[in-house]
């Protein structure tokens, strides 16, 4: 079976079909990341891109992103800002990958990042937080409570409400910084579109 999808269009849940190239998923659903031809085979779903895409991003460049869902192997991030060495705001936001493995391991869905583009391969943007110190959450969820976390000493963050304690995120230097409320972009989401800090929990 064969249909033309478009970036972000529904596919399916991951009750029903095991996402392959061209999909990634968020929720437990399934979503097309290109403009493309829809191929199903048995369980596993394809998109196959029409024309590869030319996506706003470069290896190398700084980006600020949400992370919207897991996997076993990776998170699946959202990059809604360049950071470095343009500025630039991402609309629509770019997907991107990012491997769990050495600094990256820690985060969880609904964390705020500054990552770096690792690479740019046949469509699929991976990232890491591992590097400078600027890379690394700087905004996170307290998971009890739904909280923002304040930061303690090195790499603690504490919920003031509930008093819980986590240990294990890599923190970059820049935690707490909002570049939307500071001042780097005068750009904020709308009430059907809202920005990464602007969403409420």
């Amino acid at each position: 079976m064969r249909e033309i999808v478009v970036p972000g269009e529904r596919i399916g849940v991951v009750e029903e079909y095991v996402g392959a190239e061209g999909i990634f998923e968020i929720k437990g659903v399934l979503y097309s990341s290109h403009l493309g031809l829809l191929e199903k085979k048995d369980l596993e779903v394809n998109v196959k891109p029409i024309k590869r895409p030319i996506l706003p991003v470069k290896p190398g460049e700084i980006a600020l992103g949400e992370i919207r869902s897991a996997d076993r192997s990776s998170f699946n991030l959202f990059l809604t800002l360049l950071l470095r060495p343009r500025v630039s705001i991402l609309i629509p936001p770019v997907h991107a990958n990012m491997p769990k493995r050495g600094s990256n391991i820690g985060a969880r869905p609904s964390d705020i990042v500054i990552v770096r583009v690792e690479s740019v391969e046949n469509g699929i943007v991976t990232v890491t937080m591992e590097g400078a110190h600027e890379l690394g959450v700087i905004r996170s969820i307290c998971e009890s409570c739904g909280s923002v976390l304040d930061r303690g000493v090195g790499y603690t963050l504490i919920c003031r409400r509930c008093g819980k304690i986590y240990l294990d995120k890599r923190l970059s230097s820049k935690y707490g910084w909002n570049p939307f409320k500071e001042g780097l972009l005068n750009v904020r989401g709308g009430k059907e579109n809202p920005g990464p800090f602007d969403r409420k929990i």
